[in-house]
Protein backbone atom coordinates (compact mmCIF):
# COMPACT_ATOMS: atom_id res chain seq x y z
CA UNK A 1 0.00 0.00 0.00
CA UNK A 2 1.34 3.35 -0.98
CA UNK A 3 1.27 6.07 1.65
CA UNK A 4 0.50 9.66 0.55
CA UNK A 5 1.48 12.79 2.26
CA UNK A 6 -0.72 13.75 5.23
CA UNK A 7 -1.10 17.25 3.75
CA UNK A 8 -3.00 15.76 0.77
CA UNK A 9 -5.56 14.04 2.98
CA UNK A 10 -9.14 15.47 2.77
CA UNK A 11 -9.47 15.24 6.55
CA UNK A 12 -6.23 17.15 7.07
CA UNK A 13 -7.40 19.82 4.60
CA UNK A 14 -10.72 20.29 6.45
CA UNK A 15 -8.99 20.57 9.82
CA UNK A 16 -6.53 23.11 8.40
CA UNK A 17 -9.35 25.28 7.02
CA UNK A 18 -11.22 25.18 10.34
CA UNK A 19 -8.08 26.02 12.31
CA UNK A 20 -7.34 29.00 10.09
CA UNK A 21 -10.84 30.47 10.36
CA UNK A 22 -11.28 34.03 11.56
CA UNK A 23 -11.72 34.44 15.30
CA UNK A 24 -14.54 36.60 16.64
CA UNK A 25 -12.88 37.02 20.01
CA UNK A 26 -11.07 40.26 19.14
CA UNK A 27 -11.80 43.58 20.80
CA UNK A 28 -15.30 44.84 20.13
CA UNK A 29 -16.12 48.42 19.31
CA UNK A 30 -18.86 49.78 21.57
CA UNK A 31 -22.05 50.62 19.70
CA UNK A 32 -23.62 53.97 20.54
CA UNK A 33 -27.26 53.66 21.54
CA UNK A 34 -29.75 54.97 19.00
CA UNK A 35 -32.37 57.52 19.95
CA UNK A 36 -35.67 58.57 18.43
CA UNK A 37 -38.70 60.54 19.42
CA UNK A 38 -41.63 59.90 17.13
CA UNK A 39 -45.04 61.52 17.43
CA UNK A 40 -48.14 62.37 15.45
CA UNK A 41 -48.54 66.18 15.48
CA UNK A 42 -51.94 67.12 14.08
CA UNK A 43 -51.70 65.65 10.55
CA UNK A 44 -47.91 65.26 10.43
CA UNK A 45 -45.50 62.63 11.70
CA UNK A 46 -42.44 64.05 13.45
CA UNK A 47 -39.34 61.93 13.96
CA UNK A 48 -36.50 63.56 15.89
CA UNK A 49 -33.22 61.67 15.79
CA UNK A 50 -31.07 63.71 18.22
CA UNK A 51 -32.61 63.10 21.64
CA UNK A 52 -30.78 63.66 24.89
CA UNK A 53 -31.79 63.60 28.56
CA UNK A 54 -30.26 65.95 31.14
CA UNK A 55 -30.77 66.38 34.87
CA UNK A 56 -30.95 70.07 35.75
CA UNK A 57 -31.75 72.13 38.81
CA UNK A 58 -33.99 75.06 37.95
CA UNK A 59 -33.75 77.42 40.91
CA UNK A 60 -34.37 74.93 43.73
CA UNK A 61 -36.38 72.40 41.68
CA UNK A 62 -34.74 69.19 40.47
CA UNK A 63 -35.88 68.52 36.86
CA UNK A 64 -35.28 66.27 33.87
CA UNK A 65 -35.02 67.78 30.39
CA UNK A 66 -35.72 65.62 27.35
CA UNK A 67 -34.42 67.51 24.32
CA UNK A 68 -35.50 66.46 20.81
CA UNK A 69 -33.93 67.95 17.68
CA UNK A 70 -33.02 67.25 14.10
CA UNK A 71 -29.34 66.78 13.20
CA UNK A 72 -27.45 69.92 12.13
CA UNK A 73 -27.19 68.46 8.63
CA UNK A 74 -30.98 68.17 8.29
CA UNK A 75 -33.02 70.60 6.23
CA UNK A 76 -35.86 70.15 8.74
CA UNK A 77 -36.14 72.73 11.49
CA UNK A 78 -37.82 72.78 14.87
CA UNK A 79 -37.43 71.16 18.26
CA UNK A 80 -39.30 69.70 21.19
CA UNK A 81 -38.32 70.20 24.83
CA UNK A 82 -40.03 68.21 27.58
CA UNK A 83 -39.24 69.11 31.19
CA UNK A 84 -40.56 67.05 34.08
CA UNK A 85 -40.24 67.55 37.82
CA UNK A 86 -37.89 64.93 39.31
CA UNK A 87 -35.71 62.21 37.81
CA UNK A 88 -37.57 58.93 38.01
CA UNK A 89 -40.03 56.72 36.18
CA UNK A 90 -43.75 57.45 36.35
CA UNK A 91 -46.51 59.53 34.82
CA UNK A 92 -46.07 63.31 34.79
CA UNK A 93 -48.87 65.80 34.11
CA UNK A 94 -50.31 69.12 35.25
CA UNK A 95 -47.79 71.24 37.18
CA UNK A 96 -45.12 68.50 36.86
CA UNK A 97 -44.81 68.98 33.09
CA UNK A 98 -43.56 71.81 30.86
CA UNK A 99 -43.43 71.33 27.08
CA UNK A 100 -41.89 73.76 24.60
CA UNK A 101 -42.36 73.07 20.89
CA UNK A 102 -40.82 75.14 18.10
CA UNK A 103 -42.15 74.36 14.63
CA UNK A 104 -40.23 74.61 11.36
CA UNK A 105 -41.33 78.25 10.89
CA UNK A 106 -39.99 79.33 14.29
CA UNK A 107 -43.38 79.52 16.03
CA UNK A 108 -43.16 78.63 19.73
CA UNK A 109 -45.85 76.66 21.57
CA UNK A 110 -46.30 75.68 25.25
CA UNK A 111 -48.49 73.12 26.98
CA UNK A 112 -51.25 73.98 29.42
CA UNK A 113 -51.36 72.57 32.94
CA UNK A 114 -54.22 70.25 31.90
CA UNK A 115 -53.97 66.80 33.52
CA UNK A 116 -54.91 65.21 30.16
CA UNK A 117 -51.42 66.21 28.97
CA UNK A 118 -48.90 63.63 30.15
CA UNK A 119 -45.46 62.09 29.78
CA UNK A 120 -44.94 58.50 30.91
CA UNK A 121 -41.34 57.51 31.68
CA UNK A 122 -40.99 53.71 31.76
CA UNK A 123 -37.22 53.30 31.92
CA UNK A 124 -34.73 55.77 33.42
CA UNK A 125 -31.20 54.44 33.98
CA UNK A 126 -28.97 57.13 35.39
CA UNK A 127 -25.80 56.00 33.66
CA UNK A 128 -24.08 57.89 30.85
CA UNK A 129 -25.55 56.82 27.47
CA UNK A 130 -28.32 54.87 29.24
CA UNK A 131 -31.55 54.67 27.26
CA UNK A 132 -34.52 56.55 28.73
CA UNK A 133 -37.84 55.40 27.27
CA UNK A 134 -41.53 56.15 27.54
CA UNK A 135 -44.44 57.80 25.80
CA UNK A 136 -46.49 61.00 25.76
CA UNK A 137 -49.60 62.80 24.62
CA UNK A 138 -50.28 66.53 24.98
CA UNK A 139 -51.46 69.70 23.30
CA UNK A 140 -49.42 72.86 22.94
CA UNK A 141 -50.67 76.33 22.07
CA UNK A 142 -49.12 79.52 20.79
CA UNK A 143 -49.88 82.53 18.62
CA UNK A 144 -49.91 80.25 15.54
CA UNK A 145 -52.64 78.00 17.02
CA UNK A 146 -52.74 74.63 18.75
CA UNK A 147 -50.84 71.45 17.94
CA UNK A 148 -52.00 68.08 19.31
CA UNK A 149 -49.21 65.54 19.91
CA UNK A 150 -50.49 61.97 20.21
CA UNK A 151 -49.02 58.49 20.43
CA UNK A 152 -45.56 59.86 21.13
CA UNK A 153 -42.70 57.50 21.90
CA UNK A 154 -39.42 58.38 23.59
CA UNK A 155 -36.06 56.68 23.23
CA UNK A 156 -33.48 59.21 24.43
CA UNK A 157 -29.90 59.01 25.67
CA UNK A 158 -29.06 59.97 29.27
CA UNK A 159 -26.22 62.51 29.57
CA UNK A 160 -26.10 63.64 33.23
Amino acid sequence: MKKGHLSKSPIFLCLTILACGKSNNGPSIPVSPKSTITVSANDSLLNYSVNLVYLQDVNTTHTTLISAQYPDTSTRKGSLGIRIIGDTTGRFSGDSLLVTYTDGKGNVFYNTKDNANFVQIDKFPKTYNGVVSGGFSFSVSGSAGTVRFSKGSIVAIYQK
